[in-house]
């Protein structure tokens, strides 16, 4: 049997997908992955294939997207002589079935244990460990190279991510389940990567845990990369990193107003944690990439400049800034729709956080939120605060943000050319 998968961007590696054509294999098929752009140009390789399944990863905002690539794959599949079965699967289907009548079939939250049932084989994944490493073989030649230690995220109740949802719709699943480090250390040894990035919502919350992949990791002496949250780093996780070769690690402070993070439900972090994990990165030569989320709910430009401050005080490797889109069925979504914030559909959610606010807001406070995602990282950078009225797009060229941006990837990734 012939599984084809059709994922967004093959830009970094889609790890999801990856553990998927890794099930297939082990389960004595074949499997392949395209990007949704490679599938949507090529006639006589799909052709070749003749797939029996074809599996799509749909994020939000995507849909109508690979509907129109199912339809276009069937007009030229008059030269074979079946059908495949069309799967749908990720966060968007499995939260919001509806739309999907398209699709043969959804698979709703983990797909391996489902999918190998689909593909009638009678093994069993009853833990992290027995599920095979990511197939990479659709992804040659990649500088750096992504894991995960963990699934789930510790907290998941921040209002602007799905984690709240997924926790709510799978109740059985751990918020939190480990790999083992011995099994997590295999794997980035075997791999052997230029670099290594791990993709866990947050990495090691159980310090235990974190320990003990320290020891077995200074051996190793690939450079890493993690996610934290700025009430986890004390001085021993931070030492536990650096023993460890991590180089770079990411926090969200996401906001420094304190009523809009009790909005955003992040109570449990503040400004002072941001600024004092910042000094504990610095101590130890770990380069911090600040998180912020501009245009927040019921926020002005305001609280987002009080959020460039704080950022200017916490002097990170680089400060990365998004502009907030409501996903659906997240807590802030549910507030915008409630509060006359947000009436589109969703379906223009997906790469905006780059380039505009989607809320119902003034179209001058629209232009100054972009204004000040072009020069946030400039700003911090260099230790200056703008004034409202020079946020306009006149006055700020697109190619600062860009500019920064390829330096903040320098630093995140040092060593690697890019």
């Amino acid at each position: 049997m012939k599984v084809l998968f059709v994922v967004k961007s093959k830009s970094i590696e889609t790890l999801g997908v990856m553990y998927l054509a890794a099930v297939v294999k082990q389960c004595g098929h074949d499997a392949r992955i395209w990007d949704i752009d490679y599938a949507n140009k090529i006639k006589n390789e799909y052709r070749e294939y003749d797939p029996d399944i074809v599996g799509f990863s749909i994020m939000t905002g995507d849909r109508h997207k690979f509907q129109g690539l199912r339809l276009w794959l069937l007009s030229h599949y008059k030269s074979t002589t079946k059908t495949p079965t069309f799967i749908v699967g990720g966060h968007d289907p499995s939260l919001f079935p509806q739309g999907y009548e398209w699709a043969d079939m959804i698979i709703s939250g983990e797909a391996e244990q489902t999918l190998a049932e689909l593909l009638g084989s009678h093994i069993k994944y009853p833990n992290l460990d027995n599920i095979p490493w990511p197939d990479r073989s659709d992804f040659p030649n990649m500088k750096i190279r992504d894991f995960i230690a963990s699934r789930g995220c510790s907290w998941g109740v921040c209002g602007y991510c799905y984690n709240s949802a997924w926790n709510r719709l799978f109740p059985e699943l751990k918020k939190v389940r480990h790999r083992s480090v011995n099994d997590v250390v295999k794997e980035i040894v075997s791999v052997n990567p230029q670099f290594a990035y791990f993709q866990d919502s947050t990495f090691a919350p159980n310090i235990k845990w974190m320990r003990e992949f320290s020891r077995q990791y200074r051996s190793v002496r690939i450079p890493y990369h993690v996610h934290l949250r700025p009430n986890m780093v004390n001085e021993e996780r931070v030492l536990l990193l650096h023993d460890s070769n991590c180089v770079s690690c990411k926090i969200a402070l996401e906001t420094g107003s304190d009523s809009l993070r009790k909005l955003i439900n992040r109570g449990n972090t503040n400004n002072e944690d941001a600024i004092n994990a910042s000094k504990l990165f610095r101590k130890w030569d770990i380069a911090l990439i600040m998180q912020n989320i501009l245009a927040l709910p019921s926020s002005t430009i305001e609280d987002d400049l009080e959020t460039l401050e704080i950022n200017i005080r916490c002097k990170p490797a680089y400060a990365w800034s998004s502009i907030f889109q409501p996903y659906p069925a997240t807590d802030l979504a549910i507030y915008c729709e409630k509060n006359g914030l947000y009436s589109g559909d969703y379906s223009e959610i997906g790469d905006n956080f780059f380039d505009k606010s989607v809320l119902n807001i003034s179209e001058e406070h629209k232009e100054q939120v972009v204004a000040l995602q072009r020069i946030f990282a400039f700003c911090t950078e260099h230790q200056v605060m703008p004034k409202v009225e020079d946020l306009t797009l006149a006055n700020i060229p697109n190619f600062i943000n860009k500019t920064m941006r390829g330096i903040g990837d320098k630093r995140m990734f040092p060593g690697v050319q890019l």
